[in-house]
């Protein structure tokens, strides 16, 4: 047997690898998470649109200045009665200083928007996140109720039957309180994802249990990777401001003072050739006096002031920031120490426990505990995403999702 091979052009070949490449840039939309796709969102929050329609103009406009101040004809005549005579053309030249204080200034202004659109896109990733955080909280409260009446009832078909009244009346009133507040709860979570679905409809999409969320440990690998810089965008952007500011007074400065102009006239009567006829004048401005001092040097002193303004919210920022990872030390200590506790409790259920009220007893105790697990759980997830947001890490590239396990890349369409 024969066996017959086909041959490929190169054209052929191209269309291949194109369509493995759609394959996987398909491959990798459909792979992203609801989470991503709320976190996405942020980008089209309208509180970004003022800063994008600056920048825009920015972009496309020049925002150099001309070399000449002021281009000004003059016209004089002898008297009322006569017609002009002389004609003179004068131009004011701008000082040199001012055309590099402008030129500076628009280049960080641009630079500040920039670093204030970052920063306000930071604070809406913390939004979502927040209230990310806050409907996983809904969702495994609720679990953790189901999970509870589970119990209950799994234990009440394991007695097969055989149970007095007094413990039948026991566990079915146990099962009907929570039946109520799993009926409260869930009228509670209708209502918060009322309020979610103003400003998110994605929130709604998110299934918990199958989203991968983010461990204790890549928790504290990540504040810990970010911990050990001095750097708050709160500072770093008031620092940008002070800058601008006195870039804009140095722009002051340079407009206080009119270099001077040069002046070419022409002289209907003066005779004779035409270089007769043309004269010329320059002006230089001497910079003994500035009517504009006082005003500048209330400008200069009000930025001294602005100065130790910033070097306080420093120092503050540095304080808030010990006190968050205190917190934060000390609630993964809470958690750890829980977790230790529900183990136990695991282990001493697995081992049974004999009679209703010890059953019950254990029951109680174990749902108590797995709840402060879970709130110690979202107090840390807030935290650590309070703490990332302080240090300008959420918006910053490359995007991650700070609440999926291994930080998956995002993208913003």
């Amino acid at each position: 047997m024969v066996k017959r091979f086909m041959s490929i052009s190169p054209m052929a070949l191209n269309r291949i690898d194109f369509a493995v490449l759609f394959f996987f840039l398909s491959g990798s939309v459909l792979a992203q998470s609801p989470v991503d796709k709320v976190l996405q969102q942020a980008a089209y929050d309208t509180r970004l649109s003022s800063i994008n329609r600056q920048l825009s103009y920015y972009r496309s406009n020049s925002f150099k200045s001309p070399a000449i101040r002021e281009l000004e004809l003059r016209v004089r005549g002898n008297n009322f009665d006569s017609s002009p005579d002389n004609f003179a053309l004068r131009l004011g030249i701008l000082n040199p200083k001012e055309r590099t204080a402008n030129n500076t200034f628009n280049v960080a202004k641009e630079n500040y928007l920039l670093k204030t659109k970052d920063h306000l896109l930071n604070e809406i990733l913390s939004e979502k996140y927040n209230g990310l955080i806050n409907n996983y909280d809904l969702v495994i409260t609720l679990s953790l109720l189901q999970e509870e009446k589970n119990q209950i009832k799994a234990f009440e078909l394991a007695q097969k039957g055989v149970l007095a009244l007094n413990d039948w009346i026991n566990l079915d009133q146990n099962l009907l309180e929570l039946g109520l507040k799993q009926a409260d709860f869930e009228s509670l979570i209708h209502a918060k994802n009322s309020e979610f679905m103003i400003n998110d409809s994605l929130f709604l999409n998110v299934d918990w249990d199958e989203f991968e969320l983010v461990s204790l440990d890549e928790i504290k690998n990540t504040i810990a990777l970010h911990n050990h810089k001095s750097f708050f965008l709160e500072v770093d952007l008031a620092s940008e401001k002070l800058h601008l500011d006195r870039l804009k007074l140095n722009i002051d400065y340079a407009e206080s003072w009119n270099i001077g102009f040069f002046q070419a006239g022409y002289d209907m009567d003066g005779g004779g050739t035409l270089k007769k006829q043309m004269d010329y004048r320059i002006g230089i401005t001497i910079p003994l006096f500035n009517e504009d001092k006082p005003k500048l040097k209330r400008e200069e002193l009000n930025l001294m002031g602005t100065a130790v303004e910033l070097k306080h919210l420093e120092e503050i920022n540095v304080l808030i920031d010990r006190q968050r990872m205190k917190q934060f030390n000390d609630l993964v200590l809470r958690y750890e120490m829980l977790l230790q506790k529900e183990q136990e409790l695991s282990n001493l259920a697995a081992a049974g426990v004999d009679g209703i009220d010890g059953f019950l007893a254990l029951s109680k105790y174990m749902t108590s505990v797995k709840k402060s697990l879970h709130k110690t759980n979202i107090k840390i997830l807030l935290l650590y995403i309070e703490i990332l947001e302080k240090k300008g890490v959420l918006g910053a590239e490359p995007y991650l999702n700070y609440l999926s396990k291994e930080l998956n890349p995002f993208t913003f369409n």
